[in-house]
């Protein structure tokens, strides 16, 4: 019978942690990505504003398709073959870039490498979520290690890009993809148990189906836009930190920082966000984000930068635990997988997609003004904002305030 316990070499390394190791080495490449790649497009490959955004946009659209289709495959083919499959394209995708290659050619492998970590993330979680069912660490202990990952390659690759420069960043996401492609392999299967099997047709059919039901759209389009207004910070942050003077030991920590601040809000929601309604707290979530974009759209000493780091717990965390909350409300228990798989595709990514782009045009029109007016395209995402807070103002009461967290 199996128990959490590997005993056929010998090995006593549980269950649930080859599946908090391999989860965590996916984020150890994630966690260098999102803050660095963008950094080695431009200084490296010469690419525009709009080809770092376009990039990440073009990848979320192809999620759309992909995210679906992935989880078709998973459910066929398993879990973890398909989850070190992605991470297999990821990890040649960064060892095909090269500086003197063609823009084109560059281009085009950065949209590779974007779609399949989107594709990854649902794999990952899936595997962490199956993996520590029956042992330790379980699924809260096994997120916080798997976060902490991603805090440790935000400050090891911030301090690889201030001694080395952005080649050698490109050389960490080339190993950490390869340790990404391998862990997997070693986790229990578990696909066709954890993942339902559904068509892509019926995963778009059943998905709009939910929007359909009272109340459920106009609320998921407002936490939307509120995370939409992450879509300058995610593509540029680091390339105008480095513009400002701050250095890749600053940078690394300044991702680090906000990402803390969600671990730590996360950790307390239960006591800290328990007995607030998902509209109170997507109204947080989008005050929030009118403080922190203000605040980015001005030159900043570093310290005050760290602190306006601190607000990612609530434009990031707060507008998670709301949607997460509202949805556990207002859908029949049965539903909820299938409402999280489709958020990100159907609706969170594409307006993403659509914020990053206008950040990528503006990033290119401002610079010819200098990094004051460059760091100005923080400020476009304001009124995505005060859109986000118009529509949590229309938004219909979900239930009854929850007292536990999510």
């Amino acid at each position: 019978m199996q128990t959490g316990q590997d005993t056929r070499s010998g090995m006593t390394l549980s269950a649930s942690w080859r599946a908090t190791l391999a989860a965590s080495a996916v984020h150890l490449v994630m966690g260098a990505n999102l803050p660095y790649l963008p950094v080695w497009m431009e200084k490296a490959a010469g690419m525009s504003g709009a080809e770092i955004a376009g990039a990440a946009t073009i990848a979320m659209i192809i999620r759309i398709v992909a995210g679906p289709l992935t989880a078709g495959i998973a459910q066929d083919r398993g879990l973890r073959a398909t989850l070190a499959a992605a991470m297999a394209v990821s990890c040649a995708g960064y060892a095909l870039l090269v500086p003197d290659s063609p823009r084109a050619v560059a281009f085009l492998l950065c949209v590779l490498i974007y779609s399949a970590l989107n594709v990854a993330g649902p794999l990952f979680e899936a595997i962490l979520v199956y993996g520590t069912r029956d042992g330790r660490p379980d699924y809260g202990e096994g997120r916080a290690i798997v976060s902490l990952a991603f805090v440790i390659a935000n400050l090891g690759g911030g301090a690889i890009l201030g001694a080395f420069g952005p080649d050698w960043i490109l050389a960490y996401l080339v190993i950490t993809a390869a340790l990404a492609t391998v862990a997997p392999l070693f986790t229990k299967q578990g696909a066709r148990q954890a993942m339902p099997a559904r068509s892509l047709s019926s995963t778009f059919r059943e998905g709009f189906a939910l929007y359909r039901i009272e109340g459920v759209m106009i609320f998921i389009l407002a936490a939307a836009l509120i995370q939409a207004t992450h879509g300058a910070y995610y593509a540029f942050a680091s390339n105008i930190w480095i513009a400002q003077g701050i250095g890749g030991g600053h940078i690394g920590a300044l991702w680090a920082t906000g990402v803390g601040a969600e671990i730590l809000l996360l950790l307390f929601s239960a006591r800290l966000l328990g007995g607030m309604t998902p509209q109170t707290l997507l109204w947080i979530g989008g005050i929030g984000s009118l403080l922190r974009w203000t605040m980015a759209g001005f030159v900043l000493p570093v310290e005050a930068v760290y602190v306006q780091q601190t607000l990612h717990a609530a434009t990031f965390a707060v507008t998670h635990i709301a949607t997460m909350r509202f949805l556990q409300d207002s859908l029949p228990t049965d539903k909820l997988p299938l409402s999280y798989a489709v958020n990100g595709a159907l609706v969170f990514g594409p307006i993403m997609a659509v914020t990053s782009i206008i950040a990528g045009f503006a990033y290119d029109a401002f610079a010819p003004c200098g990094i004051e007016a460059q760091s100005r395209l923080y400020w476009i995402m304001l009124p995505v904002a005060v859109a986000g807070l118009y529509l949590v103002h229309k938004a219909r009461p979900a239930g009854a305030p929850r007292t536990e967290s999510v």
